[in-house]
């Protein structure tokens, strides 16, 4: 990379990408590439998805370059960046959704197996069944709790919701699985999935 493009502001880069100036969008990748990627990394905690989501940021910069207005280019990045990762986000709940419902469609274990394997897999199959009846920003919040193991603050964050409104999730949650399925029932059942993912 040239001196004369290092010394060069982000508003001058992008009016000359939009000058189909590739030396122009190598600098700005080289200015931002691993500022995005670390950003991408502390919000997905997977480098494969980072990197993807970073790559992809770029790709789609440059060739909606022509339509893209902005004046601050590192904020345009980072907004870019942001959705990417909301949109990530929510393939993964759907995936994750798509799992349960699977789980609930499951036979019944054979009866030839220990008994008490059979009582946990009912428990789970009664659980999975009140999680998908919960409210959709309810089962959100305490799938990401329960079987991601975030902490309040990273769901609020991941949400763009207060931790206050993801703990009153979590609670409604607990309250209506309990109701159903039993205090002591869940207590357990959470905590095996809790050792299990960890």
């Amino acid at each position: 990379m040239t001196a004369d493009y290092c010394n060069l502001t982000d508003t001058e880069l992008f009016l000359l990408l939009k000058q189909d100036d590739v030396r122009a969008f190598d600098e700005m990748y080289e200015r931002y590439f691993i500022l995005l990627l670390n950003a991408a990394f502390k919000r997905l905690q997977s480098k494969e998805d980072a990197l993807e989501i970073v790559q992809d940021l770029f790709v789609q910069l440059y060739f909606k370059r022509k339509k893209i207005e902005t004046h601050n280019l590192g904020g345009y990045l980072h907004m870019m960046l942001r959705n990417k990762i909301i949109d990530r986000f929510r393939e993964q709940l759907v995936r994750k959704k798509h799992i349960y419902r699977l789980q609930l469609q499951k036979p019944e274990t054979s009866a030839e197996a220990p008994e008490n394997n059979l009582d946990v897999k009912q428990l789970e199959q009664k659980i999975y069944t009140v999680i998908d009846r919960l409210p959709d920003k309810c089962r959100e919040v305490f799938l990401l709790s329960r079987f991601d193991n975030l902490s309040h603050q990273a769901i609020a964050e991941q949400l763009n919701i207060s931790v206050s409104t993801v703990e009153k999730h979590i609670v409604k949650a607990l309250k209506i699985v309990r109701k159903h399925v039993g205090h002591f029932e869940v207590n357990a059942l959470l905590f095996t999935w809790y050792l299990a993912s960890n």
